[in-house]
């Protein structure tokens, strides 16, 4: 446990008096330090503030944004009062951290290539929490994955449950019915076993025998989110979205057979699942399909080709992390991007600031998928954007996995505009429409997307403008719960259908076209 100084009491004081109520023990309760890791994703703070050092912050990487690793809590930094500003000195404490986040633009590190844009609100309950997960940090928080021989072990009476979804943390699944069931006789858990590549969960459950009475460290590493119990007791806390880490978790066990369950869900991108465990007579003894890694010397994410964008749009087609391999990156001068998915149709991500490093794909073999550079990433629905349906109630044809294609629709290609090179995307719905989908952006402190849509021929059609855990209509426009996203339609006169459908809410525009029709839709951040 923390011991508190007279000066860091003096600041814990001074912000109980200014209304945050920072008790001084709350960074050594773990169930606080668990909420604030949570926030630390909702709240975007892991785009630009690294935390692992196999896990970058690409953002963070652009920005030059301070690194929360090692031992940073308590030390001096030097800032600048205002960005550009005169420089100062102050400690690295809550204070100060509450004061970044409330304040961002009062104080800046004096090394950062820029402000740090202002952040989602943060309660007094969210900035305790965010405080104990940072300060775990500097603590010795962040779990060292282990070197050394592995060998292969086995989870015996080995089940599995997979279940559809699409989740920012791990769900309740005892509320949830799988889609598939199944054993494997491997004993290994596989996120394979479930047949589809995102948006899904699975919950492995058996039993692991235990030869010597001692404690026993297990090693779980996943991209997304993870949780493993034993003997019914939580030992490792691996949740939230976010690209491959490890953490560690240490348990007393007697001789026998011990009851294990492993709970993992896959948001998008790439679905990597590793455990491992070690104790009296065992070195490392795999128990996933994929090993842990010792922590690399130098990089570990590749950098040192990032695109710049100067007074024309610039497009990136390689692979785009959160999207299907023929993900197409378009970068605008207004400090907006968004990356379009060909497989379906579909906006899959728009982001604020930087736009992409080309370092992975243009340097060596090119292998794997880059994530977006900037900050304030959206992801949206995958799902195609327009459906023939048979009725209102026919449920819209999901994107099951990153390389699922749109049902009755084709990719066209896109050209390029004479004014700064912008582009616009083709495609047909069926036989009979065609459509231009074109992006335009914003500019402005929070800069956003206009996207217009030009629908050509004769027929019905629905167009999914968005779907969440819920969706609220607000002074205009919807708000999408869960997410950051807050979209509007300027120009049109019918008002769109909000339904409940597979287990989520669903936005739903019904067009009628005749030889022509426009529809314009804004996308905003709801900060």
């Amino acid at each position: 446990m923390q011991r508190i100084n007279r000066g860091q009491l003096l600041c814990v004081i001074g912000l109980a008096v200014a209304g945050l109520l920072l008790p001084a023990q709350a960074a050594d309760d773990a169930k606080l330090i668990a909420r604030g890791k949570a926030l630390f994703q909702v709240k975007i703070c892991f785009t630009c503030h690294q935390v692992d050092e196999n896990v970058p912050a690409p953002a963070g990487i652009a920005m030059k944004a301070p690194k929360f690793m090692g031992g940073f809590w308590g030390k001096k930094r030097t800032v600048t009062l205002g960005y550009g500003g005169p420089e100062a000195t102050v400690t690295f404490d809550e204070a100060y951290f509450a004061e970044s986040i409330l304040k961002p633009m009062d104080k800046v590190s004096k090394e950062a290539a820029a402000p740090m844009p202002p952040p989602p609100a943060v309660n007094d309950g969210e900035m305790k929490a965010l405080i104990a997960y940072v300060r775990s940090l500097s603590e010795g928080g962040s779990a060292e994955d282990p070197a050394g021989l592995i060998a292969k072990g086995k989870i015996n009476n080995f089940t599995f449950a997979a279940y559809k979804g699409s989740w920012d943390k791990l769900p309740d699944f005892s509320k949830l019915k799988p889609f598939k069931t199944g054993k494997a006789k491997t004993g290994t858990a596989d996120p394979g076993l479930a047949g589809v590549g995102e948006n899904f969960g699975v919950v492995f459950e058996g039993d692991i025998e235990i030869a010597k009475k001692g404690d026993y460290t297990f090693n779980l590493g996943s991209d997304d989110g993870t949780r493993l119990y034993i003997n019914g007791k939580l030992v490792v806390d691996n949740d939230g979205v976010h690209s491959m880490r490890a953490k560690k978790g240490r348990v007393a066990l007697d001789p026998g057979a011990v009851k294990l369950r492993l709970e993992y869900f896959e948001k998008g991108g790439e679905e990597r699942l590793a455990l491992d465990m070690s104790g009296p007579g065992i070195q490392r003894l795999q128990l996933a399909k994929q090993t842990i890694k010792p922590q690399r010397r130098g990089p570990a994410f590749p950098t040192g080709n990032p695109i710049e964008i100067t007074k024309e749009v610039r497009i990136y087609r390689n692979f785009i992390e959160g999207a299907s391999p023929r993900g197409i990156g378009v970068g605008y001068p207004e400090k907006v991007n968004l990356c379009f998915d060909a497989n379906t149709m579909q906006i899959a991500m728009l982001w604020h600031g930087a736009f992409m490093d080309a370092a992975r794909h243009w340097n060596g073999r090119g292998q794997g998928f880059q994530r977006p550079s900037g900050h304030y990433l959206i992801r949206l629905t995958r799902d195609q954007p327009f459906a023939q349906l048979d009725s209102a109630d026919a449920a819209w044809p999901r994107a099951e996995g990153r390389d699922t294609r749109a049902k009755g629709l084709k990719f066209r290609g896109y050209f390029l505009l004479p004014e700064q090179r912008r582009p616009i995307f083709g495609y047909k719905i069926g036989d009979d429409l065609q459509v231009a989908d074109y992006a335009e952006p914003n500019a402005g402190a929070l800069p956003s997307i206009t996207r217009r849509l030009r629908i050509r021929g004769n027929g019905e059609v629905w167009y999914l403008a968005a779907a969440g855990d819920s969706i609220t209509e607000e002074d205009g426009g919807y708000n999408i719960g869960g997410t950051m996203l807050r979209v509007s339609f300027p120009e049109l006169e019918a008002k769109p259908v909000i339904r409940e459908s597979g287990g989520r809410k669903e936005l739903l525009i019904k067009l009628n076209v005749e030889g022509q029709a426009t529809l314009k839709q804004q996308y905003e951040w709801n900060l």
